[in-house]
């Protein structure tokens, strides 16, 4: 989604006609942040900021990894650990 589009919706979504929020997509706004923040993170590089540049950019990789967050499905772990067992050899 452009970064428009998603401005556009979380203006949208801030408030409702009876003031009620509306539910924001998790994953479309850190994306979003993760984008803005890149774009901050480049301008203080640009400029020689290195302090901010530092924390612009975990902020980069928190916001990225929130927004591509595998979730692993219910049962796998287990079916993991017992195929990590039985390959253990005695």
């Amino acid at each position: 989604m452009e970064n428009s589009a998603l401005t556009h919706n979380l203006k949208e979504n801030s408030s409702t006609k009876n003031n009620q929020p509306k539910k924001l997509d998790r994953k479309e706004t850190a994306q979003y942040i993760s984008e803005m923040v890149l774009e901050l993170r480049n301008l203080a590089k640009a400029v020689d900021i290195r302090s901010l540049q530092d924390l612009l950019e975990l902020c980069f990789y928190e916001a990225f990894t929130a927004a591509n967050k595998v979730e692993i499905p219910e049962g796998e772990l287990e079916h993991l650990r017992e195929l990590s067992n039985a390959s253990i050899i005695p």
